[in-house]
């Protein structure tokens, strides 16, 4: 029964490459039965930005904010077809994120004024949507939308640039 099992599982569709847009991602696809297994790893670029808060005197005070976010993503898509080799896709999605950082809004001073670097734990879940096409090679290409939230350690920062989570996946069949 084992080997029956693992022989099933290894003749199934399989591809593996990238994903590109808000993050940078390592993609690796299966397909089991009318769906596709989808796992991502993958990091989202540092990046820094500047934003205004105000005291209790409303002077304005300038302050520089970074964050950035490495995750694992596990997705599974239903797949449907379109026409030979082009395919659309609509599926769950849920994972774990390290964010790291200072997020909007949120600075944290110790006793010196020195600001304290965030570190912390995610659990996002959304949903996706794309296309792919599967070319007469062993290439294929998608776009898809994965809007995510995160539902532990919610932030602003996490909330507002996971729903625009729009990517290229660029990948090779086997």
């Amino acid at each position: 029964m084992i080997c029956l099992t693992v022989g099933a599982v290894m003749a199934q569709p399989k591809a593996i490459g990238g994903r590109i847009g808000y993050n940078f991602e390592v993609s690796y696809q299966h397909a089991i039965s009318n769906g596709m297994l989808e796992v991502d790893a993958g990091v989202s670029p540092f990046i820094t930005s500047t934003g205004v808060m105000y005291d209790e005197d409303g002077d304005a005070l300038v302050q520089r904010y970074q964050y950035g976010r490495a995750e694992l993503i596990l997705a599974y898509d239903w797949v449907m077809n379109i026409k030979s080799g082009l395919y659309w896709y609509i599926g769950a999605a849920a994972g774990v994120s390290w964010g790291y950082g200072d997020f909007f809004n949120f600075p944290h001073y110790d006793k010196h004024g020195k600001l304290v670097e965030f570190r912390r734990l995610g659990l996002p879940v959304g949903a996706q949507i794309g296309l792919e096409y599967d070319f007469n090679i062993p290439l294929n290409l998608s776009l898809d939308w994965r809007p995510m939230i995160n539902v532990f350690g919610l932030r602003q920062g996490d909330f507002t640039s996971n729903l625009l989570n729009i990517a290229l996946g660029v990948r090779y069949r086997f």
